[in-house]
């Protein structure tokens, strides 16, 4: 349940049975529910398009689709409500029914004040069951990733890592680590920020361990490749750029080599270490802020000097560094660069997985180049495809209540889906990963309120889903190059001119 209230939706076509219900509700239990009526079956299935109810009251007898109807086809599109039938008819055969197509409930109606009361506590309890229950799992996973990190570690025995990859329901049998280094920020040594790697490796779509240390952390992820390819390196792309918009600050990442989860797995952790002490001590050149001057290029049209100067840079970081290096630069690069132009991957002819085919400098430069030009000549054609109809419902969702905690888990168990493959479809249709989507609706949000209201930047924040103000404004600073006062004072001043 991601609502501070509960949504009721009560379905049928008898106007004073709909208020009946509605004022039983209002009098016992104030403003714990919010509510919302339908007066037939295809009414509420467009309001749970964008309205996802937490309790369905449907009556059985109704123009159009039955109310039985209805509950076949909300449970057939793994809708997570709790069902309710309220019908005049006390026929054993529509009970059966019901049950048939899992509804929770049946009474009749109109209700006995007692009997419709103790219905609705059973859908409490269910409800915080269900909270608890999630709750417990989320722990548990989050206890057995850890375990399994520590493990891979350690260089454990078979029987240990497989106990562990069988309770996180992981098959693929080789990993390759992706190594942070946490000494350079302490907000990155407190637990709550562990949660948050944790969280964003949830959504990356792909299984994996993590072993929390005092300076690293240590992600090793499974996969059924025996190298490290391009689906490889976007994982740890992601990841450092959801890490970069999070601190504010440039986080450093690297990649170690595919290994077997079974034979020595911690090598894969020492080539990351070796990669990391590389980047450490690489001249200062590294440091330019190429993706930012390449991105600006990009949007003034300037397509040949974009393409000059990343051409360039790639030549020098070529110089100094692996070839595995430069490609999960060009990659971090690119990524930044389309999804500031806003262009989806799958618009994009060519892949950046083709990249793999050549260990030559001058062929990477060549792909980077091409990539370029695309993204520039996608930038402003186009039409956006219509996107799934369960994204389309969470989009939905956010677009309304930007303020509320989402989270991809808790969305994929409503949905029925697996959270890894939510993620993939999510970003898939969107082009953003969950997290880069919802923060950009939050600051958007936040741009609004700054400009149009009074508030202050600490209940702006509340508003956008932010308890902690400086966290709030190190986030806006970092998506709108300013920070919150010192937006407001310029769209003020741009109003005054």
């Amino acid at each position: 349940m991601n609502h501070e209230k509960f949504r009721i939706l009560i379905v049928d076509d008898e106007e004073k049975d709909r208020s009946i219900a509605h004022i039983l509700l209002r009098r016992q239990y104030g403003d714990l529910f919010e509510i919302s009526e339908a007066k037939d079956a295809a009414e509420a299935k467009a309001i749970m398009e964008t309205w996802q109810a937490d309790l369905l009251m449907v009556d059985i007898h109704m123009p159009g689709d039955s109310g039985l109807k209805l509950v076949r086809d909300i449970r057939a599109r793994d809708f997570k409500v709790y069902i309710m039938i309220l019908t005049a008819f006390n026929y054993f055969e529509y009970a059966k029914e019901a049950i048939l197509y899992q509804a929770n409930d049946f009474i009749l109606k109109p209700p006995i004040r007692k009997e419709f009361y103790e219905a609705v506590q059973r859908f409490l309890d269910w409800a915080r069951d269900e909270k608890s229950t999630r709750q417990m799992e989320q722990k548990s996973q989050s206890v057995f990733l850890r375990e399994l990190g520590d493990c891979i570690m350690l260089n454990a025995d078979r029987k240990k890592i497989d106990a562990y990859k069988d309770l996180l329901n992981i098959r693929e049998n080789r990993v390759f680590c992706i190594l942070i280094d946490t000494s350079a920020s302490e907000q990155m040594k407190t637990a709550s920020f562990q949660d948050e790697i944790e969280s964003a490796m949830n959504e990356s779509g792909i299984p994996y361990a993590v072993s929390h240390m005092r300076d690293r952390t240590a992600i090793f992820c499974f996969t059924g490749q025996d190298t490290l390819g391009y689906n490889e390196l976007s994982v740890t792309v992601e990841l450092k750029m959801k890490l970069n918009l999070d601190l504010c600050e440039k986080t450093d990442i690297t990649v170690g080599d595919t290994v077997s989860v079974y034979d020595n797995p911690s090598w894969s952790y020492r080539c990351a270490v070796a990669h990391l002490n590389s980047l450490k001590n690489a001249n200062s050149y590294e440091e330019e802020p190429i993706e930012d001057k390449v991105v600006a290029h990009v949007r003034n049209g300037e397509a040949e000097e974009a393409i000059r100067m990343f051409g360039q840079y790639l030549l020098r970081y070529g110089e100094r560094h692996e070839i595995d290096d430069l490609m999960l630069k060009d990659i971090e690069v690119l990524t930044v660069v389309r999804k500031s132009a806003q262009v989806r991957e799958e618009d994009i002819g060519l892949k950046m997985v083709d990249i793999f085919v050549t260990g030559d400098i001058q062929d990477i430069i060549h792909f980077s180049s091409a990539y370029l030009r695309e993204i520039m000549e996608k930038m402003s054609s186009g039409a956006p495809q219509k996107k799934h109809y369960v994204v389309r419902r969470i989009c939905a969702r956010l677009e309304e209540h930007v303020e509320l905690p989402w989270s991809i888990n808790d969305l994929a168990k409503e949905y029925g889906f697996n959270p890894f493959y939510l993620s993939r479809l999510f970003k898939d249709e969107t082009g953003l990963c969950f997290t880069d989507y919802l923060t950009g609706k939050r600051m958007a949000k936040a741009a609004a309120l700054i400009t149009d209201t009074n508030l202050s930047i600490g209940e702006i924040g509340l508003a956008v889903g932010y308890n902690d103000q400086n966290y709030f404004s190190r986030v806006f600073k970092k998506c709108n190059k300013m920070g919150p006062k010192e937006y407001r004072r310029s769209q003020a001043s741009r109003q005054e001119s």
